[in-house]
C-alpha cells in the first residue's frame, strides 16, 4: 500500500486521487444508463410508471395504489416521469453522497481513509447497481449519507442546526423507502447510549431528541396532510406488512457481504471502534440497527442492503487507514510490542478484504457493462409508442415498457409484481382492462403466471401481434430475482 501514502503525501497528488474516484463513479453510473446491466425485478418499471402517472394528475394511494413511501413519486414527476431523467437523477445523487461520505471520512481521520472510503463506495455493486436505477432505496441511501455528515457537526459542535438538518435529511430516506427511518433510529441510539455514558443533561436529551424527530417526521407529515393521513399510512405501512415471508432470501445478506467483504471489517472490528471516536460510535449505531433490521424483517432482498453501504463504507475506510498505520510502523521496543505484533499481523488481512472488495465488485460491474445491450423493452416500447396515442391505456407484466413509451396504465394494474396485497387476480386484471378501455395488453412476468387472461384477451377480440424481436429482457446480472420472461402482445383492433 505504498501507492496510498506516495498519494496522500501532496496534495496535488491526493486531489488528483479524489477526482479520479469521483470520475470512476460517474463512469460506471452513467455509461448507457439507459441501458441498465443489472436490475430489480420490475420494481423500477412499477415506480417510475406511478411517477409518470402522479405526472398527468393522479392522487397517490387514493387515486393510483402504493405500498411505499410518497417522495420519491413526486421528485419523478417533477422531473417528467422518463426512465432517462430518472435514472440520471439517481446517479447525480449518488455521487453527492460518495463526496458526503468522503468528507466524513476526512472529519474522522485522514486522506487514506478518505480514498478507501471514496473507491469502495464508487464501485460497491449492490450501491452502484441500485445508483444506474430509479430506485427507492437509492433514494434512501443517498440521503441517509448526506445525513451523516450534519450529525457528525453536531456530536462535535451541539450545534442544532445540523442536528435539524441531519434529521430532515433522514426524513427524506424515510419519505423514499421506509428503511430509510432505520438511520433515524440508529441517531436516537447514539443519543441515548451518549447520554447514559456521559451522564448528561437529560433535559438536553430530550429537546434534541424531540428536534430531530420532528425534523425527521416533517416530510411525511407534509405528505400526510396533501394526500391523507389514513391513505399513506394504509398504503407504505399496512400493505407493505402483508407480503409474506421467504427465508432463502436471507442469503442477500451474505451475498451482500460476500460481494463488499471490506464492509465486515467494521463488524469485527466494533469493539475497538466503539471505543475511538463518538463519531464511529454512531456510525455503529446507525450500522447495527440497519443489520439487525436486515435479518428480523420478514422480507429482505439484495437492493435493500444498499442503506448501509455509506456508514459501512466509512467505517470500513477508518479500519483500513488504521491497519495502514499499524503495517508501517516500527516494531515497539516497550512492554506494548506483543499488542503492536498483533496490530500487524491483522493490517494484512484486513488490506486483503479491502482489494478483495474492490475487484470484485469491480470485476460484476465491469462484466455487467460489457455485456449490457438495448433491452427488449425499448423495442416493445418503440412499437406501442407508435401503435397507440398518449390517450389510450397500456396493460404491462413488465410496466418499464409503458414508461419508455410514456403510456399510461390502469391505476389498479401499474404494480403487477409477486409480492403485494391484494393479490393480483385474473378478475382483477379483466376488470381493470374492460374500465379503462384497454388497447394493448403485454402479457410477461406476472401477467404471464394468470390462468385464462390469454384465453380471456381472445375471447375479447384482441390479437396476438408477433414481434421480431427477442424476449427475456433481463439484465445480465440479476440475483435473487425472477426474470421477466417471454413476452407476448395482444392488440384490441380497431
Amino acid at each position: 500500500m505504498g501507492l496510498l501514502d506516495y498519494i496522500v503525501r501532496d496534495r496535488r497528488r491526493f486531489l488528483a486521487a479524489v477526482a479520479l474516484i469521483f470520475l470512476l463513479a460517474a463512469a460506471l453510473r452513467f455509461y448507457q444508463i439507459q441501458w441498465s446491466f443489472s436490475n430489480n425485478g420490475i420494481d423500477e418499471g412499477v415506480m417510475i410508471e406511478r411517477a409518470f402517472m402522479v405526472d398527468h394528475g393522479y392522487k397517490l394511494y387514493s387515486g393510483l395504489p402504493c405500498d411505499q413511501p410518497p417522495l420519491a413519486f413526486y421528485l419523478g414527476a417533477a422531473l417528467g416521469g422518463g426512465v432517462a431523467p430518472l435514472r440520471e437523477f439517481v446517479a447525480a445523487l449518488s455521487i453527492v453522497a460518495i463526496g458526503a461520505a468522503m468528507l466524513v471520512s476526512w472529519k474522522i481521520k485522514d486522506p487514506k481513509a478518505v480514498l478507501v472510503t471514496g473507491l469502495l463506495l464508487s464501485v460497491d455493486f449492490v450501491f452502484l447497481r441500485e445508483s444506474r436505477l430509479f430506485s427507492l432505496d437509492a433514494l434512501a441511501a443517498c440521503f441517509v449519507a448526506i445525513s451523516i455528515p450534519a450529525f457528525m457537526h453536531y456530536i462535535r459542535n451541539g450545534t442544532r442546526a445540523s442536528l435539524a438538518f441531519a434529521g430532515l435529511f433522514a426524513g427524506l430516506a424515510t419519505a423514499s423507502k421506509l428503511l430509510g427511518g432505520l438511520a433515524l433510529i440508529g441517531m436516537l441510539l447514539f443519543m441515548v447510549l451518549e447520554w447514559r455514558r456521559e451522564r448528561s443533561s437529560t433535559a438536553r436529551l430530550a429537546t434534541d431528541a424531540s428536534m430531530v424527530i420532528v425534523a425527521g417526521a416533517a416530510p411525511l407529515l407534509m405528505f400526510m396532510a396533501y394526500l391523507g393521513p389514513g391513505d399513506v399510512v394504509r398504503g407504505m405501512v399496512i400493505e407493505q406488512g402483508q407480503r409474506g415471508f421467504d427465508a432463502y432470501l436471507k442469503l442477500s445478506i451474505v451475498a451482500y457481504f460476500g460481494i463488499n467483504l471490506a464492509y465486515i471489517l467494521p463488524l469485527v472490528r466494533a469493539r475497538s471502534l466503539w471505543t475511538a471516536s463518538k463519531e464511529a460510535r454512531f456510525l455503529l449505531s446507525v450500522v447495527f440497527v440497519m443489520l439487525a433490521f436486515m435479518v428480523l424483517q420478514p422480507l429482505v432482498f439484495l437492493h435493500h442492503m444498499a442503506v448501509m453501504s455509506p456508514p459501512l463504507a466509512i467505517l470500513a475506510g477508518l479500519v483500513v487507514s488504521d491497519a495502514l498505520a499499524a503495517n508501517k510502523s516500527e516494531p515497539a521496543k516497550t512492554d506494548a510490542q506483543a499488542l503492536t505484533k498483533k496490530r500487524n499481523a491483522l493490517a494484512r488481512p484486513f488490506l486483503a478484504l479491502f482489494l478483495a472488495s474492490v475487484v470484485i465488485s469491480a470485476g460484476l460491474a465491469g462484466y455487467g457493462l460489457a455485456k449490457q445491450g438495448e433491452p427488449a423493452q425499448v423495442a416493445y416500447a418503440d412499437w406501442l409508442s407508435n401503435a397507440t396515442t398518449p390517450e389510450e391505456f397500456v396493460v404491462s407484466g413488465d410496466p418499464i415498457i409503458c414508461a419508455y413509451a410514456h403510456r399510461m396504465m390502469p391505476p389498479d394494474l401499474v404494480n403487477v409484481a409477486y409480492r403485494q396485497y391484494d393479490d393480483l387476480t385474473l378478475d382483477r386484471v379483466v376488470s381493470s382492462i374492460e374500465e379503462y378501455n384497454v388497447s394493448v395488453v403485454i402479457i410477461c412476468y406476472r401477467l404471464s403466471d394468470i390462468q385464462g387472461l390469454a384465453d380471456y384477451l381472445t375471447g375479447a377480440g384482441f390479437v396476438r401481434v408477433v414481434f421480431p424481436v427477442e424476449s427475456g429482457a433481463g439484465g445480465s446480472l440479476d440475483l435473487f430475482e425472477k426474470g421477466i420472461g417471454p413476452i407476448v402482445v395482444y392488440v384490441r383492433p380497431g
